[in-house]
């Protein structure tokens, strides 16, 4: 028997339920209008933002606009599969006020896979595709659980307790940090862009560089075995530990308590600059200065060497200016005590050319007595000689006028040598003070505060600032003790 066929005459009439028509196209929906009309319901069922909490799977940043895709699924506690899952978008205009929300909570925002959140949006259908998703307007930043960032903060609280943390940031930066260290990828962006602006700056800056993997299984030996190799060189202000972004699985390869173990026992200062604004890891918290870009972290070194620079051009100019003053002030001096010299000069000159003239005046006239009285002898002598004579004592007469006139003679020369030799005398004390003499021969003068000649030991006193006046210049010089004279090395 063949079986009966089944016919339905007609439908019960729903809104939006298609109902038979001998004219194909008379109430069909085209895909569009169907799907437009599915979000309809959807948006009357749910007229209001909705919170749903679950884990992050499958992200993704597609376009290069900033918006994030991805699904949110609530795990099985048994199987492999998640018991449900809901396509979710956040959009780029969204993103800041969720990211200040976050860090009003002390925490950094990002979207990774295995994190857990709880999240707020529209239910709504994507007419064009014709895909359920969930439009997040906010995330919960009390709510949402990273474990990885729980990872990492227990890490960071057991690093501190070991006193690990701080061992880095203890060691001083140089104020002119030109000799540095680089620990980074060969090839890679971090790289260029480091070294790039630190020659654009123009400083005379030196780079050693250490390669590393700074991503995957070798991350850990390969910053280690960098570390270890910058070791052998010698006075390195610094080493820069930097890579650009990337997802927080590739980062979380720095998040590693021995690669934070070897920062804390280098002996330079470590500068951590991995990943992006957002990005935390091990290394900035170990490290003595963390920033966030390879870019910051040569803008850091460029602005500490222009400090440096311009604080010495600010000391440079103080100094010379307090030359400038000093020497106007010593000018001033030298040409008081010169004037002071020189007139001192002239009256001892006027004061030994009068006892020069004087002791002219007398030895002339002490000459012509010695000559006059020798005359008188000697026409005594005359007389004698004519009573000899006619004695006739001529033979021991004759002697005795030798003997007389050797004797005179002698006393004559003697007489005038001596006069001379008082002369010259009298002319060397005179040419002696002569103060160019004087200053040729190491004489000098000194002068005490205020420019007043010091003569005597009470002109000054411990500790007081003296001026001593040498041949071809002046000497500032400090009182450190004053010996009276007879009192042998003892200091005053």
């Amino acid at each position: 028997m063949k079986p009966e066929e089944n016919t339905i005459s007609e439908y019960t009439e729903f809104p939006g339920l298609l109902r038979p028509s001998n004219t194909p196209d008379q109430g069909d929906y085209s895909v569009l209008s169907l799907n437009r009309r599915v979000s309809e319901f959807l948006s009357t069922a749910f007229p209001d933002p909705v919170w749903v909490r679950g884990e992050v799977a499958q992200v993704s940043k597609k376009g290069g606009r900033g918006h994030i895709y991805f699904r949110l699924a609530e795990p099985s506690p048994s199987e492999n599969q998640p018991l449900a899952v809901i396509d979710c978008a956040l959009f780029a205009g969204n993103r800041p006020l969720i990211a200040r929300e976050f860090a009003r909570a002390g925490k950094v925002f990002d979207i990774d896979e295995g994190t857990s959140v709880r999240v707020k949006g529209r239910i709504t259908l994507w007419d064009k595709g014709g895909r359920y998703q969930l439009i997040v307007e906010m995330v919960d930043p009390l709510w949402t659980e990273d474990a990885r960032g729980r990872k990492l903060q227990e890490l960071v609280n057991q690093l501190r307790k070991e006193g690990i943390l701080e061992s880095n940031s203890q060691l001083p930066l140089s104020p002119l940090p030109l000799n540095i260290g680089l620990v980074t990828a060969k090839g890679s962006a971090a790289a260029q862009d480091f070294i790039r602006s630190l020659e654009e700056s123009g400083y005379p800056f030196r780079v050693h560089v250490a390669w590393s993997p700074m991503q995957g299984p070798d991350t850990r030996n390969g910053v280690i075995s960098a570390f270890n190799r910058l070791l052998s060189l010698r006075d390195l202000d610094a080493v820069v530990l930097t890579r650009g972004g990337g997802s927080a699985t590739d980062l979380a390869w720095f998040n590693d308590e021995h690669i934070a173990r070897v920062i804390s026992q280098v002996p330079w200062p470590v500068i951590s600059g991995i990943g992006h604004e957002t990005d935390s890891t091990l290394p900035d918290f170990v490290s003595g200065i963390s920033l966030k870009t390879p870019t910051q972290c040569a803008a850091f070194l460029i602005n500490s060497v222009s400090d440096f620079s311009q604080q010495l051009d600010s000391l440079a100019h103080l100094l010379v200016n307090s030359a400038q003053k000093r020497i106007s002030r010593s000018r001033h001096s030298i040409s008081s005590m010169a004037q002071v010299l020189a007139r001192s000069t002239l009256i001892a000159l006027r004061g030994h050319g009068r006892l020069l003239t004087g002791s002219a005046g007398m030895l002339h006239r002490a000459v012509q007595g010695r000559l006059a009285m020798r005359r008188r002898e000697l026409k005594h002598s005359g007389s004698s000689l004519r009573r000899v004579l006619t004695a006739g004592y001529l033979s021991n007469a004759g002697r005795e006028l030798n003997y007389r006139l050797s004797r005179l003679r002698d006393a004559a020369f003697n007489g005038v040598s001596r006069r001379k030799l008082l002369l010259q005398n009298m002319e060397a004390r005179v040419s002696g003070n002569d103060p160019v003499r004087l200053y040729r021969r190491g004489w000098a003068t000194v002068t005490g505060p205020g420019g007043k000649p010091v003569a005597s030991i009470g002109d000054t006193a411990p500790d007081d600032r003296i001026g001593i006046k040498v041949r071809d210049g002046r000497i500032d010089a400090v009182t450190r003790g004053i010996v009276p004279e007879g009192n042998g090395d003892n200091n005053g």
